[in-house]
């Protein structure tokens, strides 16, 4: 290949840009790769490298204009620093159609041609910028067919027991990949079910496991130790008491697939959890506050127009209760 750009003798001004994002990294593309290829590509054919652009953990759907090297390639470029942009790959560029083209678009208008080291593209010529359309296209159907892949093999690999990020509490995940019920911490949930079930509150659940010094479930991912969250609250109770695995059926939410189930081992009956959450809705109309005062009828008298359960306060005039 000749080190001219068509304008005479003159040597071609070229400029380098390397990028993976952070799920290449992953994936062991790493920047060295293109950096050691270039290395050798413009050794071989003797061309002048004016610039090197590397934006190293930044997705190839972001424009190449918003970043960090993209926008100073494309500064340099309007300035006329180089003849030519040389990637490794068109995906470098970017994984989506548009955001390729726009980044054609604007080195063209600086006078900038685009090249591929690994593909027929050289946008100086017409046949290469319809190779570049082309390729373009090909470049986001092959993303989004990964995107599709991927997401259909992590609803496959959930219900045949792989578990995807936070284990619920009194559970742990068995060698096979099979929820587990951890007794110990099974024994609170139960209990916590059925108090509910049998007008407790949350908050009053919440201060008898405090008092009692019972660790607040926290965080726990597989191959991990539970890390204890610092109390328990009205909402990790309220939490515990919504999630479905307790009764059978554990679902996680994907951005493609919808609702994801599949079956567990229950720790309580699914009438249980019915009703205790029957009555997490009848609370609700119920006032929540601390109070040395005990109330009897409290949420058992109800309201003949509204419907709603009285609860007990006090107040204070001239300085008595």
């Amino acid at each position: 290949m000749p080190s001219t750009n068509g304008h005479g003798s003159k040597p071609e001004r070229v400029a380098l840009y390397l990028r993976v994002s952070s799920e290449e990294q992953r994936e062991r593309e790493t920047i060295g790769l293109q950096a050691q290829f270039f290395s050798d590509y413009t050794r071989l054919y003797g061309l002048e490298v004016i610039h090197t652009y590397t934006d190293d953990g930044v997705s190839g759907t972001i424009p190449l204009a918003e970043r960090p090297e993209g926008a100073r390639l494309l500064e340099y470029a309007a300035k006329g620093e180089f003849d030519t942009l040389l990637v490794y790959k068109l995906g470098r560029l970017g994984r989506k159609l548009l955001v390729t083209v726009d980044a054609h678009d604007r080195l063209q208008q600086a006078g900038v041609s685009l090249r591929s080291a690994t593909e027929p593209i050289d946008t100086s010529t017409p046949s290469g910028r319809l190779i570049f359309q082309m390729l373009a296209s090909f470049a986001e159907y092959e993303r989004e067919a990964i995107r599709e892949r991927t997401s259909d093999g992590l609803a496959r690999a959930y219900r045949n027991g792989a578990q995807m990020g936070m284990i619920p509490y009194a559970y742990d995940i068995s060698e096979d990949g099979e929820f587990v019920i951890v007794e110990d911490e099974a024994k609170i949930v139960r209990e916590l079910f059925e108090n509910i079930a049998a007008s407790s509150t949350l908050s009053h659940e919440a201060e008898r496991l405090n008092s009692a010094g019972i660790d607040s479930p926290g965080s726990k991912y597989r191959g991990r130790p539970r890390k204890h969250g610092p109390r328990w609250s009205r909402s990790t109770v309220r939490g515990i008491i919504k999630q479905g695995a307790y009764s059978g059926t554990h679902t996680v939410r994907s951005a493609r697939k919808g609702v994801v189930s599949r079956e567990v081992p229950a720790i309580v009956t699914p009438e249980l959890q019915q009703r205790a959450l029957a009555r997490l809705q009848a609370n609700k109309h119920l006032v929540e506050r601390r109070t040395d005062r005990k109330y009897l009828l409290r949420g058992l008298v109800k309201c003949g127009a509204c419907g709603r359960s009285y609860g007990g306060g006090t107040s204070t005039a001239n300085g008595k209760r």
